[in-house]
């Protein structure tokens, strides 16, 4: 395995993490939005620590791909997955959060050999890409060269100032679930919905009990129930945490000033950042004991 996997040489943007440990098994993480390598490479640590090798694999925002996904190929991560298989890595699995999460979730419901699936804060539906607050007509996914059906972001579509005041003064959502209140506007169609029945992995879903980014505490109930009545034949585990925020499952106390701004942004983590702290860290030592019975 290279250190380094870049566009012009290998077709996708990676970094490689080996650990001591389980030898033939990799996970495959993807960073959340607006997540940088620094702050997915310590946030997924805790996984390398217990002995499971990473392979960090950007689909927007690292070495020169757009800051917004736009049609970003699931094949970057068959490539990853393909150079895997090819070293000898006999159990693959992927890991997510937020909008890594769904990106987790869209390539392993399209590529066979994933075994394993880690998506905290999940969303199951894809959206349309944007450009700041401009909506861009085009699909965040593509496969094989084709656009994945997609869902509008609605705001976009509308008066974006009125909207934006509108929810940052309402009482259902406020100034810190301001992303909620947008994604709450989108009208979810079925073409649009990633078929997570289509995986062939054991899934390990988990959000907090209201999500102040976007309805990932719908979306997990969802999955589990369509999982349930397609017989799946996988380990399915979906765990709610009360008081987290939408940002479990990664160690960020090593990232204080991430945490500072989050304050900001997230009602959950202003209201109590020592509640959703501890929720990361519950969420997380699920995670290695839902790894340890990979099988």
């Amino acid at each position: 395995m290279k250190q380094r996997y870049t566009i012009k040489e290998d077709g996708f943007v990676g970094y490689w993490h080996p650990a001591n440990g389980h030898k033939n098994s990799a996970l495959i993480v993807f960073p959340g939005s607006g997540a940088d390598y620094k702050l997915t490479e310590k946030g997924s640590a805790f996984l390398g620590k217990a002995g499971w090798n990473r392979f960090l694999v950007a689909f927007s925002g690292w070495d020169g791909l757009p800051d917004d996904p736009v049609l970003a190929p699931v094949e970057y991560a068959e490539k990853a997955v393909q150079i895997l298989k090819k070293e000898g890595f006999e159990k693959i699995g992927m890991y997510g959060i937020s909008a890594g999460a769904k990106f987790a979730i869209t390539a392993a419901s399209l590529i066979p050999d994933v075994s394993l699936v880690i998506a905290a804060s999940p969303f199951d539906y894809t959206t349309e890409a944007f450009k700041g607050t401009k909506p861009l007509y085009q699909s965040t996914f593509s496969y094989r060269g084709k656009p994945l059906p997609y869902d509008e972001t609605t705001i976009l579509h509308r008066n974006i100032i009125s909207v934006l005041f509108r929810t940052a003064f309402s009482k259902k959502y406020g100034i810190r679930r301001m992303l909620r209140g947008c994604y709450d506007e989108n009208i979810q169609t079925e073409k649009a919905r990633i078929k997570v029945e289509n995986m062939k992995a054991d899934f390990l879903m988990q959000c907090p009990d209201y999500d102040d980014c976007w309805p990932s505490d719908e979306a997990v109930p969802r999955m589990k129930n369509i999982l349930k009545e397609k017989n799946y034949p996988y380990r399915v585990q979906a765990t709610v945490y009360p008081k987290g925020s939408h940002l479990l499952c990664g160690d960020l106390s090593g990232s204080p000033e991430y945490l500072k701004s989050m304050r900001r942004i997230l009602q959950a983590e202003y209201i109590d950042q020592n509640a959703c702290n501890q929720a990361r860290k519950d969420s997380m030592k699920e995670a290695l004991a839902f790894l340890e019975d990979w099988k």
